[in-house]
């Protein structure tokens, strides 16, 4: 087996992440919440969750995008208020990627923290429009949460399938 190369982005400091994934023709896009210790050197159950998952479904590789990049492996350890300057560069990633793979589906997976900072909600708002920008589409594994919350890609069971999801129609309902 061939070894990985890595797509990695991250701040000098490694307090941010902006995207972590392997290289290939048709990548799993992971639309996460935030990231946490996962590096090209430091596997974390995330990214062998996806890992997997992308194997299983016959992806050559796998990219994890977030919500907001900062790292925080728990939700207490995420600030208070959101970075603009931070929304801006992970935009900014999120574009360049999403660019090579137009009419891609995005596998949202952001869990139910998403109701827990006031600015996940606009933050997906812009990438939607990013991704609109490309044609993307947006899916989900397994079933939603009781609040209608895609679930994280940690948190799943093998098998339960993909789904469409109406990524627009989230964002109107939770965007305040």
């Amino acid at each position: 087996m061939a070894q990985e190369q890595y797509i990695y982005q991250n701040t000098p400091d490694n307090a941010n992440r902006f995207v972590i994934g392997t290289v290939g023709n048709n990548p799993l896009i992971v639309m996460s919440i935030n990231p946490s210790v996962g590096s090209p050197t430091q596997t974390s159950s995330t990214l062998g969750s996806v890992r997997h998952i992308a194997a299983d479904y016959g992806y050559d590789s796998w990219i994890i995008l977030c919500l907001y990049p900062q790292r925080a492996t728990h939700l207490d350890e995420l600030t208070e208020f959101a970075n603009q300057d931070l929304i801006n560069e992970n935009n900014k990633v999120i574009d360049e990627v999403l660019s090579k793979f137009p009419n891609h589906k995005i596998w949202a997976a952001w869990g139910t923290h998403y109701f827990d900072r006031p600015f996940f909600a606009p933050c997906l708002a812009d990438i939607l429009k990013i991704a609109d920008k490309y044609g993307d589409t947006w899916m989900h594994y397994g079933p939603l949460d009781e609040d209608g919350a895609p679930r994280y890609c940690l948190y799943l069971e093998p098998g339960e399938g993909w789904f469409p999801f109406d990524c627009q129609a989230f964002v109107n309902r939770t965007n305040f």
